[in-house]
């Protein structure tokens, strides 16, 4: 309904349908760049897709290559296709028990299967073989999954893990879902603010990536947002209603015929 609104306003102001269109896509590019970058991850996935089919077809020629079948796998899990990625992504690590890259993908496509033990092992054997693999995310996704199923032990790999990423938005805002679990809701409300307040020291490219983490930490703020825009959307209406009819009347004034003077010229 808003998207509505917002056509019909730029179409009363621009006269014409097509340029109402192209400032509306524009403004919702420019707004999404600056917010969510959703259109760049729409333009990642078409990108994942095209490649997954090269290397599907790559694997069909050559089962062994391991690279293709690891790529393919990545790939998969950022798809959310789990249980293809667990088919592709096993033979790597019954070939090779040590291949962390291939441990990592199986802990992460089992935990979302609901393979919890198996997934907790393999990222367990990640994290101890190397801690600092991907940057730590072994601790960051075992903390993720057990904050989703409502895990009360979520809280112990979300505080290793911000030992060494005390700035990690996500983490933080994970760890006060961990701590309203534990039922802990003082430290709760102590990592939301924190959270808040690691958004707020944040790069412009890093508050695109956790806006909508520091949003669920403190959800009045896009609420404020949101009855702001409709507050100028309603006042721009009101003012476009109000001057509508007197332009038509005055277009209506200067269609109108002129009367003539039944009276005969004078001679």
């Amino acid at each position: 309904m808003s998207n509505w609104i917002n056509f019909s306003i730029l179409w009363m102001l621009t006269g014409s349908p097509v340029a109402a269109a192209v400032i509306l896509l524009l403004a919702y590019a420019i707004a999404d760049w600056y917010a969510f970058g959703f259109l760049r991850g729409v333009a990642h996935a078409v990108a994942d897709f095209h490649r997954g089919r090269r290397l599907r077809l790559a694997l069909l020629h050559n089962p062994h290559d391991r690279k293709a079948r690891a790529d393919l796998g990545d790939i998969l899990v950022s798809q959310r296709r789990y249980r293809r990625a667990i088919a592709i992504v096993k033979p790597l690590a019954d070939e090779n028990p040590h291949d962390l890259n291939a441990l990592y993908m199986l802990g992460v496509a089992c935990l979302a299967t609901g393979r919890v033990r198996e997934g907790e092992i393999f990222l367990g054997e990640v994290y101890e073989a190397d801690p600092g693999y991907r940057d730590g995310a072994a601790l960051l996704q075992l903390g993720r999954f057990r904050v989703r199923r409502g895990d009360g032990s979520a809280a112990e790999p979300l505080r290793r893990y911000l030992e060494t990423h005390p700035h990690h938005v996500e983490a933080r805002f994970l760890l006060s879902q961990a701590c309203v679990l534990a039922r802990d809701h003082a430290a709760a409300a102590a990592e939301r603010a924190r959270c808040w307040r690691e958004y707020e020291t944040e790069l412009p490219y890093q508050r695109r990536r956790d806006r909508i983490w520091a949003w669920r930490a403190r959800p009045s703020r896009p609420l404020i947002y949101a009855a702001a825009a409709c507050c100028g959307i309603a006042l721009v209406g009101a003012a476009l209603q109000r001057s509508t009819p007197s332009a038509h009347a005055a277009a209506d004034l200067r269609s109108s015929p002129t009367p003539r003077s039944s009276a005969p010229p004078a001679r």
